[in-house]
């Protein structure tokens, strides 16, 4: 399997270790930059007179222990928080923890100041040497902005924590990726067109995958090529996000078609499997982390009604735009000529994930339940697809149904019915 570009930066994205990195070397080389300058031009700064190597040592040795320390503290807060966010939420938020750039800047800074503070030490020479007065200034400039990093560190902790900035953060970074996958809009009228998908038989050659983990990408261009080099028809029986076992079939190819080990190289460059799932080219795994938190949140132990009505508001806007968006066709044509069968997610995919488990999770909570019919009587008005709004009217009548099974008493089940009924008819 080949790592694609974009999924390369999302790994370097949600590594908590790069940005730090960088910031080190970038102190460690200002340092030595600093260290060259002053010993090739006389600098003076009157707030500088009389600081001699001694008092800058000191300087540099009291910075560099105190940054090290922080460093610390920053790292343990950051465990704690990530901690804390497995526990309450979702193990899934964890990589919004890892890639919070914030965290990865503030640790990145100490470290930086400490190692920058190192390399000056030891350029500074002996007690009679001449003071470089430009690294001194910027060390002490350094410590100051420390200072100010760890304070707006803490203040950020604290908001990281809140769950409306968890589901707010989830719900940014998906909402992008389902406008870049479905940027057509979809016209008043306009019907999802049913699709003769070819069938494979159980004869027809496939390529099996080398390893095993998720389909974090999908090189469907370079398949296109394939198909049309091989003259044949290829199917992906797998979904982005979708897990594969060492051993089953990557892909199918219709007809009597032997690939060769070109196409089989070709085939494997084409996906890229991970340990986990990425949100490069599956905007349902934005979905799936949302819903999570919801169902954390209706769990016995927790019971959190307004945690699980702010991700419904939040899966209420994804869901907003998918309704909006035409969903592209699984046939998948070069030159008027069917070239691949694609599996992929479509619009009642999407709804289900949303609201399917919330609702199951939250049956006898009436709160929950009025408020997913609240988002069903927003999202009807703005649905043109026909078949999407009568989806949408049954998941109305699945809540509905759960309400009145799980709901004992009568005022919470008369109020349930009001929501259901100012939903507007198909």
């Amino acid at each position: 399997m080949t790592l694609k570009p974009r999924v390369f930066l999302e790994f370097l994205r949600t590594s908590l270790w790069v940005v730090p990195m960088g910031l080190v070397l970038g102190m460690m080389m200002l340092g030595q930059f600093l260290l060259w300058v002053d010993g090739r031009a006389e600098i003076d700064v009157k707030m500088m007179e009389g600081a001699g190597i001694d008092g800058a040592r000191g300087m540099f040795q009291a910075v560099a222990g105190g940054m090290l320390t922080l460093a610390g503290v920053v790292f343990s807060m950051t465990l704690v928080v990530l901690s804390q966010a497995t526990a309450q939420y979702s193990p899934r938020v964890l990589r919004n923890f890892l890639g919070d750039r914030v965290n990865q800047t503030v640790l990145g800074v100490f470290l930086g100041i400490f190692v920058y503070c190192l390399v000056v030490l030891r350029g500074l020479g002996e007690d009679g040497s001449t003071l470089p007065v430009l690294t001194v200034l910027v060390g002490l400039a350094m410590s100051l902005l420390g200072v100010v990093f760890l304070v707006y560190f803490i203040h950020h902790i604290a908001r990281s924590l809140q769950v409306e900035n968890i589901v707010a953060s989830i719900h940014d970074e998906t909402a992008p990726v389902i406008d870049r996958l479905y940027p057509e809009a979809q016209a008043e009228g306009d019907e999802a067109a049913r699709e003769d998908v070819p069938a494979f038989g159980a004869g027809d050659p496939v390529i099996l995958a080398r390893s095993s983990g998720y389909i974090q990408d999908v090189d469907v261009a370079r398949l296109e090529r394939l198909a049309c080099r091989l003259d044949t028809v290829i199917e992906l029986p797998h979904r982005v996000g979708g897990f594969v076992s060492e051993g089953m079939a990557l892909v199918r190819i219709k007809g009597p078609v032997e690939p060769d080990e070109d196409a089989a190289s070709d085939v494997h460059s084409s996906f890229t499997l991970g340990r986990q799932r990425t949100i490069q080219q599956d905007p349902s795994f934005g979905l799936r982390q949302l819903v999570d938190v919801a169902m954390k949140a209706l769990s016995p132990g927790v019971n959190d009604t307004t945690t699980a009505v702010l991700v419904v508001d939040r899966l209420s806007a994804l869901v907003r735009r998918l309704c909006q968006r035409r969903m592209p066709a699984r046939l998948r044509e070069v030159d008027g000529v069917l070239r691949l069968v694609v599996a992929r997610p479509d619009f009642e995919d999407y709804l289900g994930l949303a609201f399917d488990q919330i609702r199951q999770w939250g049956a006898n909570n009436p709160a929950v339940l009025g408020r997913m019919l609240e988002v069903i009587a927003q999202l009807l008005p703005i649905t043109h697809c026909s078949s999407r709004r009568e989806l949408l009217h049954e998941h109305a009548r699945r809540i509905i149904t759960a309400g009145g099974h799980a709901i004992n008493e009568e005022c919470d089940l008369a109020w349930l019915r009001q929501c259901y009924q100012r939903v507007p008819p198909v």
